[in-house]
Formats: structure tokens, C-alpha cells, sequence
């Protein structure tokens, strides 16, 4: 079940149910680092295996290393990434316990950036360090919303 507090981010009010809708993300835990599944809901099949999110255990911040959800290659899946991103980092967060306002740090192409991560309002992206060849090092905040996921519907064990 997905509900959210009346005039609480309608962007993720209105994705969440759209990617439930049609997909399940499972996921398999390896210590601090989290692996996630994307696959369509009725037919069970993978759409994306490359969506991993490791704990930094030291700085108490996440790191996403892969984020490749592959929805663009779906029909009627536009701003998809942007809710499967968010209940990523959600589950993650719950579940290595991190606190509210934790960081989260990526390594990405500088037009990815711009095309995708700049866009996630609820993050605030920005570039920390610029890396060779086009490639930015990204950082942000997760800050918990008034969105309550039930974890158990949405994203599964593998």
C-alpha cells in the first residue's frame, strides 16, 4: 500500500503506484551492499539487473555504484526511473538504518547528470568533483518523505 500525507511530492504520489503497477523490484543483501532486481509484474521477466546501492559504513553515507533500470526500453515507463531510484535509496536507507538526511554519492556522465539526476528534486544533486572524460562525482540527500511504502508489497527478497 502506498499513501502519502495530501499535498506531499504528488510527483512520487503519482510514480510509485505507476512502476507497482507494472513492476516488482526484489533485492538480495550481501553485508553493506544491496542488490536490486527490476522485472515485470506479469510476466516475470528481468528488466534490469544493474542496481546496486552499497553502504559507506565509515562516512554513514550510500553510494550507488550501477543504476541502470532499463525502463526506457519499456513502453509508457517515462519518469519510472526517477520512482524506482527513489524507492531504492528508500529501502536502502531503511535497511542499513542509515538516518534522516544521510548523503549519497554516484559516479555518472556529466549529461546523465543533467538528462536525470539534476531532476530529482528530492535529492539536490550537485557535482562534487569533476572526473575525466565527461564523468561527474555526484552528491546529494536522502531525506525521508511523508510517503509511507509498505516494503513488503513493493520491494521483495530475491
Amino acid at each position: 500500500m502506498i499513501t502519502a500525507k495530501f499535498g506531499e511530492n504528488n510527483f512520487l504520489n503519482q510514480q510509485i503506484p505507476r512502476l507497482y503497477n507494472r513492476f516488482l523490484l526484489t533485492f538480495a543483501r550481501d553485508d553493506t551492499c544491496m542488490e536490486y532486481f527490476l522485472c515485470d509484474r506479469h510476466t516475470g521477466k528481468q528488466i534490469s539487473k544493474t542496481l546496486i546501492v552499497s553502504h559507506e559504513v565509515f562516512s554513514g553515507s550510500l553510494y550507488v555504484s550501477k543504476f541502470y533500470p532499463e525502463l526506457y526500453r519499456q513502453i509508457n515507463c517515462k519518469y519510472l526511473s526517477a520512482a524506482c531510484f527513489y524507492l531504492m535509496v528508500h529501502h536502502a536507507s531503511s535497511a542499513f538504518q542509515l538516518l534522516d538526511q544521510c548523503r549519497i554519492n554516484l559516479e555518472t556522465d556529466q549529461a546523465v547528470f543533467l538528462q536525470f539526476y539534476a531532476r530529482l528534486q528530492d535529492f539536490n544533486f550537485y557535482i562534487k568533483y569533476a572526473r575525466p572524460v565527461d564523468k561527474v562525482y555526484l552528491t546529494g540527500n536522502y531525506q525521508k518523505k511523508s510517503l509511507y511504502t509498505d516494503f513488503d508489497e513493493i520491494i521483495q527478497a530475491y
